[in-house]
């Protein structure tokens, strides 16, 4: 099976995404989604939560364990720490293509034309990578705290 990526979602305009608009986009979105593929693929999946005040309600853990998704099968991070979620170092990735040679954009539709075109371009190996170089990234941060705890 080859490796599929979801994304990108654009939020419609003048919508805040609050915990209910969250918990109404994956229950109309990505859980139709993610419920259509195989049970191979829906064990390997993890639901990543990066902190937003959307994902880290108390109802909307209470609406992600209803719909099945609980414990192992959502991962939250804990804040202010950036350099350990992989989510972070995409957006990264995708921030330099997008604004590549200094590129601007005069209308949100020109934005998010460059955002879809710049998404594509992100081979699957590199957002695979990320996840993976978590070992190497929590020895960096042990060693620049390390002597710090020193004290």
């Amino acid at each position: 099976m080859g490796i599929e990526l979801v994304g990108p979602f654009r939020v419609p305009e003048g919508v805040k995404m609050t915990s209910a608009k969250y918990v109404e986009f994956m229950t109309d979105h990505s859980l139709p989604w993610y419920r259509r593929k195989n049970y191979a693929f829906r064990n390997k999946i993890i639901f990543m939560h990066d902190n937003a005040p959307s994902h880290a309600a108390k109802n909307t853990s209470a609406s992600m364990a209803v719909m099945g998704l609980k414990g192992e099968k959502v991962m939250v991070w804990p804040p202010s720490s950036p350099d350990l979620n992989p989510i972070e170092n995409l957006w990264s990735i995708l921030k330099q293509k997008i604004y590549e040679g200094g590129r601007q954009f005069t209308s949100k539709q020109q934005l998010w034309e460059a955002i879809l075109t710049s998404c594509k371009q992100i081979q699957a190996e590199t957002v695979q990578k990320l996840p993976s170089s978590m070992d190497a990234r929590l020895v960096i941060c042990y060693q620049i705290r390390a002597p710090m705890l020193q004290c």
